[in-house]
């Protein structure tokens, strides 16, 4: 039964998946309730499509968690449809990504999160007043994946370079599968590179104006200081990620490329 509902919700099939979850575990009417609830709101124009799409998310992996008690027997109720679908897992997936990209940060969680995955995105997960880096490292320990949003705006980002370097790499990710995916081909364009490198020293340069300006006023400066730390960490190892990057597979998720290219991601995250 177990192996089955997780078929069921991998091939998008949910209220089936809860149909034949309610007869080995009579918990699950709650997670029945709760999706025929979401899917009579979305038919009435109650919701948009991008909250019943996370409701369904939210089901799927509560689902899983719970068929993951079950055992497999022979009384099945439903039958999952034909096709090459892979069963579900509930891996955990950490989302790296710059804000100014969050719309398609969202898309990739969302899309994952149907897929069956536990995915930490900050905007979810990162609890206010919690260290930025604390949180970047605790999610890339715990999880078993990492799925890096490459795009000319994340790759001059001091916080998501600071995700990609090779220390941080060799330290943290050594046994995660590291699955970049590109908005665009900059990484490829070395005059990309060039000007980036610009961008970097000339927010590093306006970084120093303003630190000797505030400890000329006898005040310490550690939050611009530690802006400009991150900045030169990424300035100096900006070639470094880049030839990570072009040396594994960068699947494109633009435009009409995302169904497709997010697939290829979920079937990389399955082989595990």
């Amino acid at each position: 039964m177990k192996d089955q509902i997780q078929q069921l919700i991998s091939s998008g099939q949910t209220e089936e998946a809860l149909q034949l979850l309610v007869t080995g575990a009579p918990d699950a009417i709650l997670l029945q309730a709760r999706y025929n609830q979401g899917k009579k709101q979305y038919n009435m124009g109650l919701i948009e499509f991008s909250e019943w799409s996370r409701i369904q998310a939210q089901i799927n992996y509560a689902a899983l968690e719970l068929a993951g008690s079950l055992k497999n027997n022979a009384t099945p109720t439903a039958q999952p449809n034909s096709g090459n679908n892979t069963a579900s897992t509930s891996k955990k997936v950490f989302i790296s990504y710059n804000h100014e990209d969050k719309e398609v940060a969202r898309n990739v969680r969302t899309f994952l999160e149907n897929k069956g995955f536990d995915v930490i995105l900050d905007e979810d997960d990162l609890a206010a007043g919690r260290s930025i880096l604390d949180f970047i490292q605790a999610s890339i320990k715990q999880c078993d994946a990492v799925v890096s949003i490459v795009s000319a705006k994340s790759l001059q980002s001091g916080w998501v370079g600071q995700e990609s370097v090779a220390s941080m790499y060799a330290i943290w990710m050594a046994d995660k599968k590291f699955i970049p995916v590109r908005l665009d081909d900059v990484v490829f364009d070395s005059k990309f590179q060039i000007a980036a490198l610009k961008s970097i020293s000339a927010k590093i340069l306006e970084l120093d104006k303003d630190i000797q300006e505030i400890r000329s006023l006898g005040s310490d400066a550690r939050d611009l200081e530690d802006d400009r730390k991150r900045l030169f960490d990424l300035q100096k190892e900006f070639s470094t990620i880049l030839l990570k990057l072009k040396t594994v597979a960068m699947t494109m998720i633009q435009g009409d490329a995302f169904e497709s290219g997010m697939n290829r991601v979920v079937t990389a995250i399955r082989e595990m």
